[in-house]
This record gives C-alpha cells, structure tokens and sequence, in this order.
C-alpha cells in the first residue's frame, strides 16, 4: 500500500527482443534453428511489446483519484475533498491477462463517469442549498456516494458504480422537486408578506434566493419587502381610524398601504372592505336624512337624500321602497293642501280659484270625495261670481233688452243665496246699482234736415224729422240716416244722464 495520490499505472520492465540479424548469426554460430521456431519467436517479440507498451497506453491508470462525497455530511460547505486508492501489485496488473485488465478499466470509466455527474449534481445543488432543505434524500445519497468510494477503493467498480448511481437518482430526485419546492417557497414568502411578517418574510426570501437565484420574481419580492414596513404602518393606522369610528380616515390609510405595495392582497381586501364600509355607513346616513326630511314634509330634501342612498348602493331596495314612500307622502300632502287651498278660497269667495283647487285634486285622484263635493259647491257660485263681476263691465250694453234680461236674472239669482257674503253683498249691491242706472230714461234730442230717414238701431224708425226727443235708457246707440242720392251715414252715440244728449244726423255727401 502508498500514501501517493494521482500515481499512474506503471508497466511491467522487460528485455528487448534480440533483432533478427542477432537471430540469424546465433543460428550461423549455434549451428542453425528450424524456419518454424524463428517465425514464432517473432510472433512473440510482437504480442509482448502491444501488452506491455501499447496495451499500458490504451488503459486508464489503476490509481485514478477518487472524490470522496460521504465527506459532503461532515462539511457541506467545504469543496469536495480528492483521495487516493492504495496501489497494490495486482493494481500494477502483474499477474493478470490483459483482457481482464482492460474489463476492469471499462468498469472503472463507468463508475467515474456515474462518479462525475454525482459530483456536478452536488455542487449544484449544495449551491442552492440542498443540504438544508434537501434532507434526509440529500444525506442519503451521501451515504450511498460513500459505500461507493468504499467499493471504489476495494476495486469493486460494479458496486461502485451500483452506489453512485443510486446517489445521482436521489439527487436527481431532489432537482425534480426543485420548482415545486421554488413555488412553495415563493408561495411561503408571499404569505409571510400578507401577514406582515417581516423577519419571516426576509428569511424565507433568503432561502428563495439561494435555492432559486435566477427567478425573475426575486426582484418583485425584495421590492415588496422593502415597503412592508410601510404597509404594516399603513394598516395599523387604517385599523385605529376604524376603531375611532372615522372610516374615511381608515379608507385613506389603506389607500396608502395599497400605494405602498400594489400586489399587497389583505391591503386591497382591507381597502376594499372599508370602502364598503364607509359606503354602507354614508348609506345610512342618506337615508336616516331623508326620512327626517320626510318627516318635516321637506319632499325636496327627502328625495335628494333618497337619490343619494341610491346611487351609494345601486342594488339595495331601501331606497326604492323609501321614495315610494315618499310619492305617496307628496301626494297626500299635496292632496291635504288643495282641499285646504279650495276650503279657505271658498270661504274668501274666491270661488274660480277654489274650483281650480278640486280640479288639480282630481287630476291626481279623480275619485277624491272632498273635490267632487268641492266642485259641486264651488262651481255654481264661480259662475255667477263671474256673471255678477261682468254685469258692471258691460253697462252700456244693457240698452238692450235681451242683456238687461240676463243682467236682472242674475242679480236674482244672488240676491236669493242665503247668507251672502262680503264679496256677494258688494256684488250685489253693484250690480242694483248697474241695472238702475241702465233702466233710467234719459231725454235724447235727434235733430235732422227733414230729408233724411232715420232709423234708431235696436230702438225703432225715426222716418224724416227736423227735431225729435226720444226718452232713452243710458247705453251706446247707433242712428243710420238714408237719403236717395246722398251717401248713408251712420252715428254712434252715448246716453249718459246728466248730459247734453243731442244728436244730429244728415246725409250731406252727394253720390
């Protein structure tokens, strides 16, 4: 055995073979071979220089070095450690045929060629750190990298080779289940994030950054991190103002935690839940305003307030129900005031107004008893309020008879309602007034030039005349004068007591 590492295989020494000149005067001086001898003798000479200088060359020396893995359990951070297998003559090959030699050298290339991609496995892995979170398959495949350097050692290259494969599975295993470790990980520091926890959350981003250190989503956390502190604060103070019964301020807090960190889900559920929140509370607020307003019969205010509440929450039904309610509170309202309107215009004798008041009740309920009745009481007394008011206004007119006639019947008409009022007496009163003076005969004095004929529209034929008094009411007249070759003419004139009352009518103009 030697303690010599990386010592190469050596060959065996041997004579050369006498050259063939040698041989033919050894013949010539020992008195000469058979051909068949020589001829094997120099097969032989070539068999023994390919075993023992080609065939060395060919070989892969015996002493390769072994990197011994099971050191790995010790010392996971220190680089694989280099050992040498002791060298021993039948290593040397002395003593073995040159077909088992190279068999064995396959063997060997096989189980280094296992051994070379176990050892760039776990450096990869032990890089991103296996050895923490790849237990207890990381160590296993240790222990199994170990028996195969005992085996390696011991120049039993198949178990070697049997061991060193059975690491490479379990560490290939371990790199299989490297991104579904990479995502629970990840997922890990996400939830350390949403729960604010912020050493946790750094710790686990460590490991996620060792394990996975070209995940483009490191970038994303490390900057999520970096604002934790923020969004914590943020929502602490959000929590507080909710506390205190000011949801805007909350509202506001939270807006600033989402500012903070975008992807931050339990600040956005909180922003989002406060905002429902305050919504809800101003919801509230809207519609106790409203009924308060409904209350006082301030219908404007109550449906503004209404409206509101509606257009905070568009699917509650509250706000329909209350405007409902407020129509109907509007309409009897408005219904109240109308009868009150037309009860107290009726008792001003303001009857054309009163009437006005049932109608526009009608028009929203047109079975509404107090209108109809109102239209029945009202109605008649409007009508002859506008008559007894148009019997002064029309005083001229009632020259003619048919007019005075209706004028009278009117005024009999108020003068037999029981009880007048103010408003009636003074119509009444005017009206006797009126119709007096209209029946009062005033003296008309019709002069004429004895030629033309005259006729008194609505009163009689006057004929020819120089000079005529005629007793007449008080009123507008109209005289048409006739003549044969003289243009008609026609005079309109006034009786009016009190006057001069003379009226001239000539056809003057030739035709």
């Amino acid at each position: 055995m030697t303690d010599q590492k990386d010592q190469p295989l050596s060959a065996t020494a041997f004579e050369p073979a006498p050259t063939a000149s040698q041989t033919i005067a050894a013949e010539e001086t020992s008195g000469g071979q058979p051909r068949w001898v020589l001829i094997g003798l120099a097969l032989s000479i070539v068999l023994l220089l390919f075993v023992f200088i080609v065939l060395p060359g060919l070989v892969t020396p015996s002493d390769t070095a072994v990197i011994d893995i099971a050191g790995d359990t010790a010392d996971a951070t220190q680089p694989p450690v280099a050992t040498t297998a002791p060298t021993t003559d039948a290593e040397t090959g002395n003593g073995r045929s040159p077909f088992a030699e190279a068999q064995e050298g396959a063997l060997r290339r096989e189980a280094q060629e296992v051994l070379q991609a176990l050892l760039t496995l776990q450096e990869s892995l032990s890089e991103r750190g296996a050895p923490t979170w790849g237990e207890p398959n990381y160590g296993q495949a240790l222990a199994a990298a170990g028996r195969g350097d005992a085996a390696y050692r011991e120049r039993d290259f198949s178990a070697a080779t049997a061991d060193y494969q059975r690491a490479l599975d379990e560490l290939l295993a371990l790199e299989a289940s490297l991104p579904n470790r990479i995502e629970a990980l990840y997922a890990t520091v996400v939830t350390e994030i949403e729960r604010g926890e912020l050493l946790g959350a750094q710790a686990r981003f460590n490991a996620l950054q060792e394990m996975a250190p070209a995940d483009s989503r490191l970038v994303s956390l490390e900057a999520r991190i970096a604002t934790l502190p923020e969004v914590i604060a943020s929502l602490s103070s959000a929590s507080e103002a909710e506390a205190a019964g000011n949801l805007s301020a909350a509202v506001v807090a939270a807006k600033e935690a989402t500012q903070a960190d975008p992807l931050h889900q339990r600040a956005r559920q909180r922003l989002t839940d406060l905002r429902l929140a305050l919504t809800q509370a101003q919801f509230t607020e809207a519609m106790t305003a409203g009924y308060a307003a409904l209350n006082r019969q301030d219908f404007a205010g109550a449906e503004a307030a209404f409206r509101t509440a509606a257009r905070l929450l568009p699917a509650a039904p509250e706000p329909a129900a209350a405007l409902i309610e407020l129509e109907q509170a509007r309409t009897q309202a408005t219904l109240i005031a109308l009868r009150e309107d037309g009860f107290q215009a009726e008792s001003e004798e303001r009857w054309a107004e009163a009437v006005t008041h049932y109608q526009e009740a009608l028009k929203i309920d047109r079975l509404m008893l107090f209108a109809n009745e109102g239209i029945e009481r009202a109605g008649p007394r409007a009508d002859l309020d506008a008559r007894l008011e148009n019997i002064p206004e029309e005083r001229d007119r009632l020259v003619d008879r048919r007019i005075l006639a209706e004028a009278e019947a009117t005024l009999a008409e108020a003068v037999a309602i029981t009880d007048p009022g103010p408003r009636l007496q003074s119509q009444i009163a005017t009206a006797q007034e009126t119709i007096a003076y209209a029946k009062t005969p005033v003296t008309v004095s019709i002069t004429s030039d004895g030629a033309t004929d005259i006729t008194l529209l609505r009163v009689k034929r006057l004929g020819t005349l120089a000079e005529q008094s005629l007793s007449l009411r008080p009123g507008t007249y109209t005289a048409v004068g006739i003549r044969d070759g003289f243009r008609d003419v026609r005079v309109t004139f006034e009786v009016r007591p009190g006057r001069g009352n003379a009226v001239s009518v000539r056809c003057v103009e030739p035709i």
